[in-house]
């Protein structure tokens, strides 16, 4: 399995709005693994939105912080 950690790449361009009615249709054609990467994506994000301080309390660093999820994620 991978995982592509997007934190290092450029930032996205803005949705056109034309596009947008098609957001609808990820649902519909969404796999287990979407979702799931979806999830993990979140996660991580929310671990780098903290503060060293809130990472310490729970016994990470920044640098783990990508491994303690995919170790911690459900299958």
């Amino acid at each position: 399995m991978a995982f592509f950690d997007t934190v290092f790449s450029s930032p996205r361009l803005p949705r056109l709005p034309a596009l947008r009615p098609l957001d609808r249709f990820k649902t519909v054609m969404d796999t287990p693994f979407d979702a799931r990467a979806r999830t993990i994506r979140a996660r991580i994000a929310h671990l780098r939105a903290c503060d060293d301080a809130e990472l310490a309390a729970r016994g990470l660093s920044r640098a783990d912080i990508v491994r303690h999820v995919l170790m911690t994620s459900r299958r």
